[in-house]
């Protein structure tokens, strides 16, 4: 998926407009970069297009976050205090994420978040 197109499907799906798309993109990716744990957020990265790669952050250990707080800290970077909103914005952007991804990165990714993070994805669990 193209930069465009992948700002495009947030803005449509979230209500926004593009530079709004792109300041929900780049929170719930530095966000979901944080979460992961060793190189998987590289390999995430990797599959992106390569103006959003740099918004991936890196975290070898990974936090610990449930969907509260991930929510919480997309909120506080995307400068939204609507938590309804937080949660459309975020739904939007890892929906579009998760369609973006091979089979083989999306269930690598999913397998390292917790339900409420998974759920948000909009895309089944991964078996373990």
């Amino acid at each position: 998926m193209e930069y465009e197109q992948l700002i495009a499907t947030v803005r449509r799906r979230a209500g926004l407009n593009d530079e709004e798309a792109e300041r929900s993109v780049r929170a719930v990716l530095s966000t979901l970069g944080e979460r992961l744990a060793g190189r998987e957020a590289d390999h995430l990265a990797a599959q992106l297009p390569d103006r959003l790669d740099q918004f991936v952050t890196r975290n070898p250990q990974g936090r610990r976050w449930d969907v509260g707080d991930f929510l919480r800290i997309v909120g506080q970077r995307e400068q939204c205090a609507d938590a309804d909103l937080v949660r459309q914005h975020a739904q939007a952007v890892l929906a579009t994420i998760a369609e973006a991804l091979d089979d083989d990165e999306r269930a690598d990714l999913l397998a390292q978040l917790p339900g409420g993070i998974i759920d948000l994805f909009g895309v089944p669990a991964p078996r373990g």
